[in-house]
This record gives C-alpha cells, structure tokens and sequence, in this order.
C-alpha cells in the first residue's frame, strides 16, 4: 500500500480541523462561532489521536536501538521546534509591546506585560516543558499542545524500544497508559493548563492502539462503501457539539469516537467518494499547512483584536475566564472579520510551510 497516497484523507481532516481550533479561538458572535467551533477545544485531542496511528504507522518497527531513539526524538524536534521557537519569540515581542503601552501611554492590558509571560514561563516554552511544568497559558497559548506531545513522543519511543521483541508488550503498555490517563482524566477534567499531558498520552496511545488493530486484521480495503466513514465522522460531530461544553465525565470518550473515525478512513478504499473529497488537492494542502494555521493563529487574533479596539474602537469584554472578546453588533460584519483573519493565517501558514518548515524537513530526512 502507498501509505502516503493512503494518509491524504487524514491529512485534510488535520487542516479542517486546525481551521476550526482558529475558529475557537476568536469568539467574535460570527456565523462562525456556531456550537461545534465552541466545542472545537476537542480536536487538539483529535491531533493527538492522529499523531498516534501516524507514529505507530512511520516509526512502531524502526526504533531498534538508542541511536534510532535519538534520531525519532530529535526528528521530532525539528519538525515542531523552529516555528514553535519564531511564534515564541513573536509572544515576547507583544509582552515588549504591551509594556511600552503601560509606560508611554497608561494602556494597561488585561494581563499585565511580563506578569504571565515572564521569565519562567519563557524559559520553560524554551525547553518545551511549560505544559509539564506551569498550571497556566503562556505567551503563544495553543503551543501547550506541542510541549505535550513532545514528551510523549519521548514516551512512546522509549516504550517501542522496550518492547521491540514482543508487539503484544508494547499494546499492553499502551492500554494500561490509556486506562490510567482516562480515569484521572474522568474525574480530574481535560484543561489544557492542568492536565494537558495526561490528555495527550491518552489520545496518542488510543490512536497508536487503532494503527495496532488496522495492522493486526488487515483492513486496508475492507470497506468499498463511504456509509461506514460518513456515519462515524457525524457521530463524531455530534459528539463534540453534545458533549463538548463539559471537560469531566463522558468527553474523554470522545477520543475513542475519533479514532474509530480514523479506522474507518484508513479501511474505505481509496476510489470510494469520501476519500476521493478528502483527497482534494486543496484540502491536503490545508493539511499540510496545519502546523503554521495552529501555531501562528493566536498572535493573528491578537492583532485583530487590537486594531478592533484601538483603530475602530469596537467595544470589548473581558469574559469569566480572563479573556477578551470582542462586541460587533452585526453578525455579518463578524463573519467577514473572521473570515479575514482565516484567509490571512492560512497565507501566514503557507509562508511559513515554504521558509521555515520545509527547510527544516528536508533536514529530518537526511537523518539516519
């Protein structure tokens, strides 16, 4: 099988749902901000799950030794590190900005320049710990999802290798991680700033258990129709949009939805109808982008939101949670201020796809 031809569907499913995590992230009372993109917090945990049947597919079988260890890990750096770094540096740049604002002209900003993001936190984002190591969101908050998995990366690296002999030792390691991670996660909650690794864990090793179970029955073709693959993504859809508004309880099923998700894509042939829309150039392109939309979306918002509150005086709230959120009384107007700020992140994704992260993958393939 020609995994990589096999993979475009998941690859748009990857870019639809960066794009709805952007979405999230900017509540400006649009069209937009419809009841799944509320709940769309829950498909970094469909990332999660993604990365794990993509790992266990590319790397299960290849970590023989230390040094295959060293060079996943260090793959692994320097697909995420880079843009990780330059987004890092563009949230210091706006805490030196919000603080010439307190001293030039008295603009004090919801979170005071360097009170959050102040020097523990930015040496914690350096070394990719924060998620590990802080309770809280710091300077380019979608990142916490990137200091998870990481380390978990790390951990199923170290557990691949562990188990190089015995397979059925490696998928009893997997569950017994899912099983812990989901009972802490039930009573404990699924917050990004509490127990951000322990929801990364849990998704990726569902996700490499589901590669486990493609790989054990060989269902590659199994399934000629689309039915099976359209009923699992709209129940996945209702799910979120049913329960995601709670982070206790029943969500943390929800990664088990998505991978059977996953299971079934990978198992429709390729010439079925849905994988033929999910191979559409553009929305594989929107996958391949995925990293930039999600690392480079925050700090989008950001200036949106000071341009709106600065140049065109909109009226802004700071809501329960400490975030600002912007009133525009006609909902088209937000629809086209959103839509702005997606086009205008998937340009700033597709330029940094070019400049910054195919450089840096053409230096993850040339290690051995």
């Amino acid at each position: 099988m020609n995994e990589s031809e096999k993979l475009l569907n998941l690859e748009s499913l990857r870019g639809l749902a960066a794009v709805s995590v952007a979405f999230f992230h900017f509540d400006s009372g649009s069209h937009f901000n419809n009841v799944f993109v509320t709940h769309a917090w829950l498909m970094v945990d469909f990332f999660f799950v993604l990365s794990g049947f993509v790992i266990a597919l590319n790397y299960q079988n290849r970590i023989k030794s230390i040094h295959d260890l060293l060079m996943f890990q260090k793959k692994r750096l320097l697909r995420l590190y880079p843009l990780h770094l330059i987004m890092l540096m563009v949230f210091f740049g706006i805490e030196v900005v919000k603080y010439i604002a307190e001293i030039k002209f008295n603009l004090i900003a919801n979170n005071r320049a360097f009170s959050v993001n102040d020097l523990g936190a930015f040496f914690a984002n350096v070394t990719l710990l924060h998620n590990w190591t802080m309770t809280g969101l710091t300077f380019n908050y979608p990142s916490w999802s990137i200091s998870a998995e990481f380390y978990t990366y790390a951990l199923f690296g170290v557990i691949a290798l562990l188990t190089i002999k015995s397979i059925r030792s490696f998928y009893i390691a997997s569950v017994i991680l899912v099983l812990l991670t989901g009972m802490a996660l039930y009573s404990r909650g699924m917050e990004a700033s509490i127990t951000g690794p322990w929801r990364c864990i849990h998704s990726f090793f569902i996700g490499a258990i589901t590669y486990g179970i493609y790989q054990r029955f060989n269902l590659r073709d199994r399934l000629r129709s689309s039915f099976t693959s359209l009923i699992m993504l709209s129940i996945c859809i209702w799910l979120v949009i049913l329960l995601g508004g709670q982070k206790t309880g029943l969500v943390i099923t929800i990664p088990f939805i998505f991978a059977a998700a996953v299971l079934s894509l990978v198992a429709t042939k390729t010439t079925s109808r849905i994988n033929k829309v999910l191979s559409n150039s553009w929305l594989v392109y929107l996958g391949t982008i995925s990293y930039g939309i999600y690392m480079i979306h925050a700090a989008v918002w950001w200036l949106y939101m000071q341009l709106m509150r600065f140049m065109f005086d909109f009226t802004t709230i700071v809501d329960i949670a400490g975030n600002r959120k912007v009133i525009i009384d006609n909902v088209f107007l937000a629809d086209a201020i959103s839509l702005s700020g997606i086009v205008l992140i998937i340009i700033l994704a597709h330029f940094s796809y070019v400049f910054i992260e195919t450089k840096f993958n053409k230096k993850r393939g040339k290690l051995k």
